[in-house]
């Protein structure tokens, strides 16, 4: 049977509705779910904060004594090794007292003339000489051997949590690895080659020690934690203010 012109008419325009309607709920269920409020990360910041820290180190030959020689020096030599990360500076202390002071081998005549003397001089790895210094009769002397190291970017590490911030701050460390000679040489004085034959060895006594920096971290507080006081520009005047200190779940450094 034909159908009318108006029939047709009808017919089209319900097929354009359909279709029409059949978009309308594919764009609103799409928009529905794009509409969707998204999960916003907040940004987490730690702040870096440091202490220094001192160790001591001993050398492989601890006999602290120097035995006089009738031809040559007398001599003492040890090895020490420093292996630490974020090292700010090394030192080596030498106490020294002649065991028999004295122009002649009575106690107290003329010290100042026939003191025997040492000579303290330290080498690097590659047996460059970096520092060197001397005790006559009696005394004691510091030697510098690294006096400033520098210092980790202090920058607030961004971190969705603590272990992440840790890593970050691992990676920051400044690895320090170095081997040094210590090496002691006795000079005599007048008579002494022949008066240190009888009395026996000089003795001295060596401290190694070295500081490093030790960093830990603190969650930031975020602005809107502000008492709100209009003091937000001024620096903490002492304590954490309610900020919680993380420090690394292993020690990073090496004695």
């Amino acid at each position: 049977m034909a159908l009318k012109k108006s029939d047709k008419l009808i017919a089209i325009i319900g097929v354009i509705i359909l279709i029409v309607a059949a978009v309308g709920i594919y764009v609103y269920a799409g928009v529905d779910e794009d509409t969707d409020m998204p999960i916003v990360e907040e940004e987490t910041f730690y702040e870096i904060h440091y202490e220094e820290k001192s160790m001591f180190a001993m050398p492989d030959n601890q006999d602290y004594s120097i035995k006089a020689k009738i031809l040559g020096k007398g001599t003492y030599e040890g090895i020490v090794e420093i292996n630490q990360q974020n090292i700010k500076s090394i030192d080596v202390t030498i106490d020294y007292a002649d065991n028999k002071v004295g122009f002649l081998p009575i106690p107290g005549l003329i010290k100042s003339i026939g003191a025997d003397t040492i000579t303290i001089t330290i080498y690097d790895s590659s047996d460059s000489e970096i520092t060197s210094d001397d005790i006559k009769g009696s005394g004691n002397v510091t030697l510098n051997i690294k006096s400033s190291g520098d210092m980790i970017s202090m920058d607030p590490i961004e971190a969705e949590d603590l272990m992440e911030a840790l890593s970050i701050l691992e990676g920051r460390y400044i690895p320090f690895s170095e081997t040094y000679t210590i090496h002691i040489s006795l000079k005599t004085g007048l008579w002494g080659k022949i008066r240190e034959r009888f009395i026996g060895k000089d003795v001295f006594d060596m401290q190694i020690s070295y500081s490093y920096y030790d960093y830990h971290v603190e969650l930031k507080e975020s602005d809107d934690d502000s008492n709100g006081d209009g003091d937000d520009d001024m620096p903490p005047t002492g304590g954490n203010q309610g900020s919680q200190t993380y420090f690394p779940m292993a020690y990073p450094g090496k004695n």
